[in-house]
């Protein structure tokens, strides 16, 4: 007390005249400790003199390790203060994390020193043995203490060159151990100098609050995401669908056996839920075609690079453990079994042989399993059941191959053939569904756009050779324009393709939510050649007499300058109704290719109109409508067919502008959207899962309603179940739908939902655990948002590749303000007809970076989400005391660290400074603990580490109080 009060001015601490320094040099200046001095330094502890950080580094400082006796005084003076060590004041905080490391280093040297000499002599003394015995208790105190291994953790980042030299002494302990076959006095002494020499923060204790994957038997989560992605982005790429599931497989903690199993389950689950229509055909086709690729990509990437290859098979053990787990479905199968008519696990292993998924023995396995079932389900259908599109799916492989192969020849006559052989049924859909989800889609979009500019009419050509040729440019033009209306011109096409389809696309045709100017399009006319049209369609007798050398492609770009003519001419009374029936039969004779064309401009002219004005250009679309006479249709060569895509084409243009009063659409109704949002999600609740039809409604009421209601709407079904189970199910459902578009719903939900509704209802429903699950839904769609944006940073928005079925088309008045989802550059023109071989090796060579890269900072709307959504975090921790506000606030921060690990780097760099401080001063439990606040911060930064360091003795010197703990 002398010194405090002649040395010490009041406030000042010790440690400004190195106190500790002094008193620890003075009880150890002999060749044994002064145990009054030790006793002083401890007091000055304990009257706050000197700093816990100042006695650590002052004893790691003592170098004369040979003195047994003072070393061991000093390891028993920190066994005795090593469970109260913190810091009082601010200007401590910067010294303990690089004591702690000092400390460690020196203990280091102790043991080596000991082992060594072991090592050379056989031997040790008694007091060297008790030494060790000191050192090895003093390492177990210190691994028990969370806040001394955090600061050590801490301190590692700052101090490199002395963390290098621990690992290099730890490393010579290990060999002396080993050489010398040491027995140390306790059996885990080793295990934690390992611990302390590579210290990491899964050392450090994290409460989880994401649900184990055993506890989830059933997942509800992949289904739901592969109905989404699948409806919208059928042209993505493989690695797409990778990289997405490898997301969810890390937020869910799935192996790689669970995650082929929830795969496979949701293949056959959505599978079974849609009719033989275009839905269907492409998730057959995805299933069949693409999942292969997805699971053989997904087992690819599990291996980690330097690690040594395991043995080659011709199987993947992970999918045949989840096929021994699918085959227990016996529901499903049975369902599936008795929709396709076959043997459901026969039929898709049959192919995933040829691609070395599984083998010849697995597949006469499970066919086995499953042949009983089979044959008891073909029994009671007494023959009745009409074979499902599946069994197709298949076999339109070898047409597409035969199509795409004759399209590289220069016969025109096979390339008709063929060609027109293609819209009989459903073969087009098939053949663009195994197309879309195999990459070749572009190919074939490339190959036909080739056709039809080689069909342009030859000088001189007359005869049979002239009508292949006009009907190769119809049928190919139709198929062209089909396929655009069904995925979009930015999915299928260049941004600045040169041949006359691609122009004609950009410049004259109307397309679903891409609206164009009919003055724009009558200025690409030619006067002349509108003239010359107009005596050609009106007297087609006369304009016989006279030779023209108008092409096709001349006629496909002057129709709009013909109809606006014969409109105004029929508006003024100047020609009759029959005048201008007969101009438009005399169009749609020639060509039905010239119908869609004139179609397009009639539909891009009713947007420009006032609605009094619409019925005439409605008739004229009607009239293209009108069914041919059967002498007509005898006329021309394969005309039935090209008539019927022409039908389908013009129908769709027509809904887009002017729907029908008695159509089904999801839009184009008088019930409310909350209700329709309800029934459909009756439908989801029913279901258990995610129908197609259910998520291509709830994607027309995300265009409808806009991304905030839609997703108030489905927090609100979150928070309104009553049993954790439903609420787990529920939620997968909803992070899934919100992928209709990740980024404005995860800025809708941060932004404009989660803080109105935790105000607004924090004394009813949103306590535990409706808060845990909302917050879980904030940081996997962060996460979510965060990841797969990352992996295709080229592409800046959704892009949508696939229209829905032609009854459904949102055909509202306002279409252009409707969001435009557009389809991404991905290479869509990949063959994925190689072998297996080839097909590894081109997926080990996918960057495994690619799929898993976080960006370095975040892009808005994300970064502005997650700013507001820390504002509103810290608004909720600003009081004094605990609320349900300050419990979502931890499990949000929580989950975002346990589920996000380093990816989520970017959003924590975003986190205000106070945040952890005030959460600790309200939260008055044990829930937070080191490992979190460890991981909140990027401690390669000064400024991380110090923010760390300082939530850390702030937490520590909370728990020393609220346990009573007084030194």
């Amino acid at each position: 007390m002398t010194i405090q009060s002649t040395v010490l001015p009041r406030g000042v601490s010790g440690d400004v005249y190195n106190l500790a320094d002094c008193l620890q040099q003075q009880a150890v200046i002999g060749s044994t400790a002064n145990p009054l001095v030790l006793n002083y330094l401890k007091h000055s502890l304990c009257a706050h003199l000197v700093s816990h950080a100042a006695v650590l580094r002052c004893i790691a400082k003592y170098d004369k390790l040979g003195r047994v006796y003072c070393v061991t005084a000093l390891l028993e003076f920190l066994v005795s203060i090593i469970d109260g060590i913190t810091c009082r004041i601010k200007s401590e905080e910067s010294l303990l994390p690089g004591a702690m490391v000092q400390l460690v280093h020196w203990i280091m040297q102790i043991f080596a020193r000991t082992v060594q000499q072991y090592e050379m002599r056989g031997e040790m003394s008694a007091e060297q043995s008790y030494m060790l015995d000191q050192s090895c208790k003093l390492i177990e105190r210190l691994t028990q203490q969370q806040f001394l291994l955090a600061m050590l953790y801490v301190g590692c980042h700052e101090e490199l060159d002395a963390l290098d030299r621990i690992r290099d002494l730890y490393a010579s302990i290990k060999a002396s151990l080993t050489n010398s076959n040491m027995t140390l006095s306790t059996a885990t002494a080793e295990q934690q100098l390992q611990q302390l020499a590579y210290i990491d923060a899964k050392q450090l204790d994290l409460q989880y609050l994401n649900p184990a994957p055993s506890t989830e038997k059933i997942s509800c989560c992949v289904q739901p995401l592969l109905a989404v992605e699948v409806l919208l982005n059928p042209c993505k790429d493989t690695s797409y669908y990778v990289a997405e599931l490898q997301m969810l497989q890390r937020l869910k903690g799935y192996t790689n056996t669970r995650l082929f199993y929830e795969i496979i389950r949701a293949g056959f689950l959505t599978l079974s839920n849609v009719a033989d229509t275009s839905p269907d055909t492409m998730w057959g086709a995805f299933m069949f075609f693409k999942m292969p690729h997805i699971i053989k990509q997904l087992h690819a990437l599990q291996r980690v690079p330097g690690e040594q290859s395991l043995p080659a098979t011709d199987y993947i053990p992970e999918l045949v453990e989840a096929l021994e787990l699918l085959i227990e479905d016996n529901l499903l199968l049975d369902f599936m079994d008795t929709k396709c008519s076959c043997n459901i696990i026969e039929f898709l292993l049959n192919d995933w042989t040829k691609q070395q998924l599984v083998n010849d023995v697995h597949v006469k396995k499970f066919a086995s399993q499953r042949e009983a079932a089979s044959l008891l389900l073909k029994k009671c259908d007494n023959g009745q059941q009409t074979p499902s599109n599946i069994n197709f799916i298949k076999r339109a492989e070898v047409p597409l191959s035969g199509v795409l192969k004759t399209l590289c020849t220069n016969k025109v006559q096979d390339m008709v053939n063929v060609l027109c052989q293609v819209p009989v049924g459903n073969s087009f859909e098939l053949i663009l569904s195994v197309a879309t989800v195999e990459g070749r889609l572009k190919t074939f979009v490339s190959r036909l756009i080739q056709c039809n500019e080689n069909s342009k009419p030859m000088p001189g050509e007359l005869g049979k050779l002239s009508i292949i040729r006009s009907t190769l440019f119809d049928v190919s033009f139709l198929m062209l324009t089909s396929i655009v209306q069904t995925y979009g011109s930015d999915v299928v096409l260049p941004e600045r393709g040169d041949s006359f389809f691609e122009k004609w696309v950009r410049e004259c045709m109307m397309e679903r939510n891409k609206l164009k100017n009919p003055r724009q399009i009558l200025a690409l006319c030619d006067d002349s050649i509108v003239d010359e049209l107009l005596l050609s369609l009106s007297k087609p007798e006369t304009a016989q007499l006279k030779p023209s050398n108008l092409t096709w492609q001349d006629i496909c770009l002057n129709l709009p300058g013909v109809l606006h003519h014969v409109l105004i001419a029929w508006e003024q009374e100047t020609l009759s109704s029959a005048d201008v029936k007969s101009i438009l039969d005399n169009i749609k004779r020639r060509l039905f290719s010239f119908s869609v064309c004139a179609t397009s401009f009639l539909c891009a002219y009713m947007y420009s109109v006032r609605e009094t004005e619409l019925l005439k250009p409605l008739n004229m679309i009607q009239q293209f409508l009108a069914p041919l006479t059967s002498e007509e249709l005898s006329s021309q060569e394969n005309a039935k067919e090209r008539l019927a895509l022409s039908y389908q084409i013009i129908r769709k243009m027509q809904h887009d502008v002017h729907p029908a009063p008695n159509t089904k659409s999801r839009l184009i109704s008088h019930t409310p959207l909350i209700e329709q949002f309800r029934e459909c999600w009756r439908s989801v609740h029913e279901a258990g899962h995610l129908p197609v039809r259910a998520a291509q409604t709830l994607e027309s009421l995300l265009l409808a309603g806009g991304a905030s209601w839609l997703v108030t709407q489905l927090v609100e079904q979150l928070i309104s179940c009553k049993y954790m189970r439903d609420m787990a199910k529920c939620m997968d459902i909803v992070f899934a739908v919100m992928h209709l578009d990740i980024e404005r719903t995860t800025e809708a939900l941060l932004q404009y939902v989660v803080a109105p509704l935790i105000l607004r209802r924090q004394d009813e429903d949103i306590n535990e655990p409706q808060s845990l699950v909302l917050a879980r839904l904030c940081v996997y769609c962060i996460i979510s948002c965060l990841e797969t944006r990352s992996s295709s940073a080229a592409a800046a928005f959704k892009k949508r590749s696939r229209s829905h079925d032609e009854e459904e088309l949102v055909g509202v008045a306002n279409a252009a303000k409707v969001r435009k989802i557009i389809g991404d550059g991905s290479d869509n023109s990949n063959d994925f007809a190689a072998d297996a071989t080839n097909v590894a090796s081109s997926m080990l060579s996918t960057p495994s970076a690619e799929l898993r890269a976080t960006p370095l900072c975040l892009k808005e709307p994300l970064q502005s989400s997650v700013k507001h959504i820390f504002r509103v975090c810290l608004q909720f921790v600003s009081g004094d005391e605990l609320s349900p506000k300050a419990i979502f606030v931890y499990q949000f921060i929580s989950l975002l660290v346990e589920c996000g690990g380093e990816r989520v780097a970017p959003v924590l760099r975003l986190l205000p400074g106070n945040l952890m401080q005030q959460l600790l001063k309200v939260l008055a439990t044990d829930d937070i603990r080191v490992g979190l606040i460890s991981r909140l911060y990027d401690l390669r930064l000064h400024a991380g580490r110090q923010a760390a360091v300082a939530d850390l003795c702030l937490w520590r010197n909370m728990q020393l109080a609220r346990h009573s703990i007084h030194l």
